[in-house]
């Protein structure tokens, strides 16, 4: 679906429905040679709580030998904020739909990690050596801090 370059979306330009791939899968470079993927979300933030703590929830439908590091306005971070570690044999991507193991995520992120304007999640799965490494996404949601909303 990317062979030449990782999916970019754009929150508010973009459509889910025709713009992202429920599959996030390795990159073919050769004919036995794989490259892992970075996907990104871009998305603009009018007013930033700095002091607050934004909640990432990622929900994975599956995984096959795979690993989702999360990283925040800054793809080459040397740690990313967050990582599921090797996760996932149920292999559904290839062939066994019915057999994903649902996985739920939830990463807080912050406000100091983001900024006023537009801020982009790093979605990287860098295990690559064999085309169904990867993940199957239910959903992938950010939340405010919850601090400030409510009054009694």
């Amino acid at each position: 679906m990317y062979p030449n370059e990782d999916l970019v979306y754009t929150i508010g330009v973009n459509d889910y429905s025709k713009d992202w791939l429920f599959a996030h899968v390795v990159r073919k470079i050769d004919s036995n040679m794989y490259q892992g993927t970075t996907w990104q979300i871009k998305f603009q933030l009018g007013k930033v709580d700095k002091s607050g703590t934004y909640k990432l929830r990622a929900a994975i439908a599956s995984a096959t030998l795979a690993e989702l590091q999360i990283r925040v306005n800054d793809p080459h971070a040397n740690r990313p904020l967050f990582t599921t570690g090797l996760v996932g044999r149920d292999n559904a991507i290839a062939r066994h739909g019915i057999h994903g193991l649902y996985r739920l995520y939830h990463v807080n992120i912050p406000g100091t990690r983001l900024i006023e304007g537009e801020n982009t999640i790093f979605l990287k799965q860098p295990r690559c050596t064999s085309p169904f490494h990867g993940f199957m996404y239910d959903y992938i949601r950010l939340e405010g801090p919850l601090e400030g909303l409510c009054s009694s």
